[in-house]
């Protein structure tokens, strides 16, 4: 056999084999099925927290007219419990959020980038987004750092949850000194679509 059909061979072959090897990737379970836009890191190892919630890092999340890819993560959690996990998702220079509980709780957190006027000590009442909000949780948190696009915390931190007229809700977030605050609306289950598959299986 000629050196040019052998390496024709030798082609055909490696294109099989890539192809095989993507098509099992796809249809693992926990696969994308081509839904995760490309780039979307994949879970952390190990104690991935995902199955502990309605959403996972990863994931294209829509509610109503509005899509977000998941593509970052601070995880709280309090003794050991994941509490809350905040979602960043980038929407052109900055990041949108979304809250998610643990079970029992389905509701999310539709979030945008907020400024506060708070003190490390998140108040009991507060004014953000042009709406006047009451604290409804403080929860003192070890903090985790997960994908992409998570601002910076410390190990530690308070994240306190906040909710005002209607479906209007915030959340603040104090470590080291620094606030980080988002605003919008809480989205009850049924109210959005879960897309993809980031951290499944």
């Amino acid at each position: 056999m000629s050196l040019t059909l052998l390496a024709a061979a030798a082609a055909a072959v490696a294109a099989t084999v890539g192809y095989m090897a993507s098509r099992r990737e796809r249809e693992a379970p926990g696969g994308n099925g081509g839904e995760r836009a490309r780039g979307a890191p994949a879970a952390p190892p190990g104690d991935a927290p995902w199955h502990e919630l309605p959403l996972a890092l990863g994931d294209v999340v829509l509610a109503g007219s509005e899509e977000r890819w998941l593509s970052g993560a601070i995880v709280a959690r309090e003794r050991g419990e994941i509490v809350a996990a905040v979602f960043l998702a980038p929407e052109g220079g900055a990041h949108g959020a979304v809250v998610a509980f643990p079970a029992p709780r389905r509701e999310i957190l539709w979030l945008a980038p907020a400024a506060a006027d708070s003190p490390d000590e998140p108040p009991a009442t507060l004014e953000i987004a042009g709406a006047t909000m009451r604290r409804r949780a403080r929860l003192p948190a070890a903090l985790e750092r997960c994908g992409q696009g998570a601002p910076s915390v410390g190990d530690a931190g308070i994240i306190a949850l906040y909710e005002g007229a209607g479906h209007d809700a915030a959340v603040v977030l104090a470590s080291e000194g620094r606030i980080h605050a988002w605003a919008g609306r809480r989205v009850e289950d049924g109210g959005y679509d879960r897309l993809g598959g980031g951290g499944e299986g």
